[in-house]
């Protein structure tokens, strides 16, 4: 038995049988008689010569090849021999590393896996013998940044954090390479998808909103609608309002959990609140919600009446003598509507007999009342003015107000003598003593102690024949008679005056002749 180790370079091995004959008998040929499988060698017929056939020897298919080789001197004649040849077949680097698996594949990887997390193993195999069998692996191109392999080992791993909202699968292309001349390569891809979680934060497509609304608006109505999306995009977002919004903003409006439409559920006055501050938040379930801010201003509507203060002015007195331009009255009205709604106007509507007063609006919320032109109590001396509260709205809203004026008299009236002309009278010469003989009569227009009037004998009366009542304004004589030879004729001057400040007066004249008594009749005063 020979044995043989054939390498790639080795042409051939040479086998030598000898024969004791001489001549034709004595010549050897050779040949193969069996294990030449697929005729991967030759024998040279005449020298033995063990040679590589046609067909390529390949160690990874078949190491080594038992061969029988026959020495023999003629086809048909008995004299032969044969041995067994072993040819070992040495190993070539000619074999490239294989993988187990054209793409591998990893479904379904965690965005949240830390770094160094295990992905896959990809493994190669190379059928070569010694550094051509041993295999490094390499990413060529696709990891991004994100994953290496174990050049030996073959296993994948994070270096990075994923994200699976910048990029959801990754495509790596792998190499495998032996490590002899010609280093040959087998190649394999391998295709990663991230599992999408919630991780990212839930955002509004505002940081806030604004709206105006009017009052008093339908229950149910839709103020504004807000809305947040997630990248995640995994489960439904609802929405809430944040615990810290004020109960009576959550008492008025209501937010869609589904849909996040903001609506009117309570009676919204703005007289009550006229801003209204909302947080909503919005949360998908994850571990970062979001929140933004509604501002809802309400809008006023004319739904109020002017409202007339209790500080008003309802009764005031004036002096009939007060001057035009004086103001005599205040009252007061608000009205809690805004803008235009809220400014209240004055005027009085009745009662201001002659145009005797006028009204005069200030700051949107004082009336004043002045003296409008000269005032006369002995004409007119009180006055039920009513004053109507406007605001500016469309239609206006009204509120009356009863603002009475006393007209307080004034000392302006004198005295009036009921007889103008004065009085004539003839006195009997026989007249007693202490006789009434004329009432002077006055009267003053103005009222209380300005009419109350005192009776005076101011001229005349030198010998004080006469006496005059203060009081009545009675004129009688004296209680001596009169002396009708001494003086036949008298012409007084009365005097009335009141008793205000200052005191009016007024004169008039009386005329006293005295006649003489006749028999059967009576003397006759006038």
């Amino acid at each position: 038995m020979d044995r043989a180790a054939w390498g790639h370079q080795q042409t051939g091995f040479l086998l030598k049988a000898t024969d004791a004959d001489e001549g034709e008998f004595g010549r050897v040929w050779y040949r193969i008689l069996h294990g030449n499988h697929g005729n991967s060698f030759r024998i040279h017929v005449s020298n033995g010569l063990l040679m590589r056939g046609p067909q390529p020897l390949d160690r990874e298919r078949n190491s080594s090849h038992v061969l029988i080789v026959e020495a023999y001197n003629h086809d048909l004649g008995p004299m032969r021999s044969s041995v067994r040849v072993i040819v070992y077949v040495e190993d070539v680097n000619d074999e490239a590393p294989v993988f187990t698996q054209q793409q591998y594949s990893r479904l379904g990887l965690r965005e949240t896996a830390g770094i160094g997390t295990s992905v896959i193993v990809v493994r190669a195999t190379d059928r070569d013998t010694g550094d051509g069998g041993l295999v490094n692996y390499r990413i060529l191109s696709g990891a991004e940044g994100k994953f290496e392999i174990d050049e030996s080992t073959g296993l994948v791993i994070t270096v990075d954090h994923l994200d699976y909202e910048t990029k959801t699968s990754y495509l790596m292309n792998v190499s495998a390479t032996d490590q002899a001349p010609p280093f040959n390569q087998g190649f394999c891809s391998v295709y990663v998808t991230l599992l999408n979680e919630l991780d990212e934060a839930v955002q509004f497509s505002n940081a806030s909103y604004e709206a105006a609304i009017l009052e008093n608006l339908a229950l149910g109505t839709e103020i504004v609608r807000v809305q947040a999306y997630s990248i995640d995009n995994l489960n439904q977002i609802t929405y809430r309002f944040d615990a810290y919004t004020s109960a009576q903003a959550k008492a008025l409006f209501k937010i869609d959990a589904i849909t996040g439409v903001i609506t009117v559920k309570g009676l919204v006055d703005r007289e009550k609140g006229d801003f209204y501050t909302l947080t909503v938040v919005a949360d998908d379930g994850g571990p970062k919600v979001d929140s933004t801010v509604v501002y809802i201003t309400v809008l006023d509507e004319n739904d109020n009446s002017p409202r007339f203060d209790f500080t008003s002015d309802s009764a005031v007195s004036v002096p009939e003598d007060c001057p035009v331009g004086q103001r005599v009255a205040i009252v007061k009205a608000r009205d809690p509507d805004a803008g235009s709604n809220g400014q209240v106007i004055f005027s009085l509507v009745s009662g201001n007999i002659a145009g005797a007063f006028e009204i005069i609006t200030t700051n949107d919320s004082i009336g004043e009342v002045f003296v409008a032109r000269p005032l006369d109590r002995e004409e007119l001396g009180h006055y039920i003015l009513k004053v109507v509260a406007s605001d500016r709205g469309t239609p206006p809203r009204k509120k009356d107000h009863i603002l009475q004026v006393t007209i307080l008299d004034v000392n302006d009236n004198p005295p009036v003598i009921e007889s103008p002309f004065g009085y004539n009278v003839s006195v009997n010469e026989n007249v007693g003593g202490g006789t009434a003989v004329v009432q002077v009569r006055a009267t003053d227009r103005d009222i209380g102690i300005n009419s109350i009037l005192s009776y005076y004998i101011t001229g005349g009366n030198e010998d004080m024949t006469f006496r005059m009542d203060r009081i009545s304004g009675e004129i009688a004589t004296r209680p001596a008679p009169p002396d009708r030879e001494r003086q036949s004729f008298y012409h007084l001057v009365v005097t009335v005056e009141d008793e205000g400040t200052p005191t009016l007066s007024k004169a008039g004249q009386c005329w006293f002749s005295w006649c003489q008594k006749r028999s059967g009749r009576k003397s006759r005063s006038m």
